[in-house]
């Protein structure tokens, strides 16, 4: 017969630990409401989350209860978020709900299979997120000594991360439809665009947030990974935008009202949103915070209303990390520096940046390889922006001339070089256009002749300069045809 489970002796032995013995005089653990606040949560980052406590009520294995509270006090030790942290307490509870179901009540029944099972009842995206949950619960129990599992460790195939940006055709949609959204929220989702913030760090803006030294404009940002404050240099554009919220809220509220965040709460959100009409919405607005919790349902109204599609004439819903992840695949695609774009992004570290450069350099060769160019000097490239500051995001006149297209700027102005595209910066060739060059290069070979047998020195310049232009574009689409058929080319 199986011996009882002894949970004062297993207590023990929990605060005998190093981490045990740091908290055995801490109150909350014999609590099973925790005040946010006694935590070290602001008040402004419980609002934000819409959560003042956590709660480990519906734990009826003592045992369990107590390890998830001293894991939760590991992770809250650690700066994690509070998302993070509520995700431990939803995993664990679920496990203890599963135990209590499957008759295993006592630590020594957990094992490979019994865990197995339990990730079995999970979606495939759900199964890893509890995995790696469980993963870092039994790493700490075992270093900590409080629980041995014997699992066996199983080797997961480490997946780079889906980055799920905002396709271009799309990206277009959003901004031609972006005046459906309540004012507010248009401000706060194109400011987040621009800006490449996390929604959290939107939310926690201050209503006084930019300052101007000189002619320069400087926005004060949260910093969610560092967890600090950060004067960050943004466009005149984007602080006119942050000036039109402020006054927006000074119209609402007054100058002298005490609420301290750029975007505030409007009536409709969370649960009722789904049965709004934009096109009729009279949004009503209160000083207090916007909870993150009623940002996805505008989204979705929003995605539904404008009847965003994709390239496939699929419904696209808009999630509000896309904007960011759109940001670092944009300045990515660019080619921007990686330390630029972590200090614009606020990243901790350098780690996710490869995956949106991995993903740029995939989109950089599917181009390629659909439609590649070649420029007036012979170099293989593809259908982009200069590398410009403010000109990397501006959409390009693409004009047919009698050989190639031009790919000059629209705010470049008029062009002076009408009827010199082979001469022009501005100018590209592509495969469907070699015959007619080949055929160039031959008239242009025959009037050389000519003219030098007629000793016309300038015309002889004059052709050889064209030849050349002629011959490096047509260089570079034998490269180009290379490269399409799957063979590497040199870079642009």
């Amino acid at each position: 017969m199986m011996q009882a489970f002894d949970y004062e002796a297993f207590e023990q032995i929990v605060f005998q630990s190093e981490l045990g013995l740091r908290w055995i005089e801490d109150p909350l653990l014999y609590q099973d409401v925790w005040p946010l606040s006694r935590l070290g949560y602001s008040q402004e980052e419980c609002q934000i989350n819409s959560r003042r406590n956590l709660y480990f009520e519906d734990f009826s294995l003592p045992w369990l209860k107590l390890l998830t509270k001293l894991t939760v006090k590991a992770r809250i030790r650690g700066h994690y978020s509070l998302g993070t942290v509520v995700k431990v307490i939803d995993v664990l509870r679920h496990l203890n709900k599963f135990l209590i179901i499957s008759k295993y009540n006592q630590p020594e029944d957990l094992n490979d299979a019994l865990i197995q099972q339990f990730l079995r009842d999970k979606t495939t995206c759900g199964r890893e997120n509890t995995q790696s949950v469980l993963s870092y619960c039994f790493n700490i129990w075992s270093e900590e000594n409080w629980l041995k599992i014997r699992i066996t460790p199983h080797k997961r195939t480490k997946r780079a991360p889906k980055i799920k940006t905002i396709p271009e055709e799309v990206l277009h949609q959003v901004y031609e439809n972006f005046e459906l959204l309540p004012p507010m929220l248009e401000r706060l989702f194109r400011l987040q665009l621009a800006l490449g913030c996390r929604i959290g760090e939107m939310l926690r803006l201050p209503r006084q947030c930019l300052k101007k030294e000189g002619e320069c404009w400087f926005l004060l940002r949260w910093i969610g990974k560092r967890k600090h404050w950060k004067f960050q240099r943004v466009h005149p554009l984007i602080a006119e935008i942050i000036q039109e919220q402020q006054q927006f809220l000074n119209v609402q509220f007054g100058c002298d009202c005490d609420f301290n965040n750029l975007f505030c709460y409007l009536s409709g959100s969370g649960k009722h949103i789904k049965n709004i009409d934009l096109a009729a919405y009279q949004p009503k607005y209160k000083p207090k915070h916007l909870p993150q919790k009623h940002i996805q349902p505008w989204l979705n109204i929003f995605s539904v209303s404008a009847s965003l599609r994709d390239k496939q004439g699929n419904n696209f819903i808009i999630k509000s990390h896309m904007f960011r992840r759109t940001k670092a695949s944009v300045m990515s695609y660019c080619e921007i520096e990686d330390t630029y774009i972590a200090a614009v992004l606020g990243h901790a570290s350098l780690d996710m940046l490869p995956h949106y450069r991995k993903r740029s350099l995939e989109l950089l060769e599917k181009e390629a390889k659909t439609k590649g160019y070649v420029d007036m000097y012979g170099r293989v490239t593809t259908f982009k922006p200069k590398k410009r500051r403010y000109e990397q995001l501006a959409e390009l006149l693409k004009i047919s001339t009698p050989l190639g297209e031009c790919h000059r700027p629209y705010m470049l102005g008029d062009c002076q070089l009408r009827y010199a595209c082979l001469s022009c910066d501005h100018h590209r060739v592509t495969l469907e256009d070699q015959p007619q060059l080949i055929g160039d290069c031959e008239r242009l070979q025959q009037d050389l002749e000519q003219a030098k047998k007629a000793k016309q020195e300038r015309r002889v310049t004059e052709i050889e300069r064209l030849l050349k232009l002629v011959n490096d574009r047509l260089k570079g689409l034998s490269e180009l045809n290379i490269y399409s058929k799957g063979q590497p080319h040199g870079e642009e």
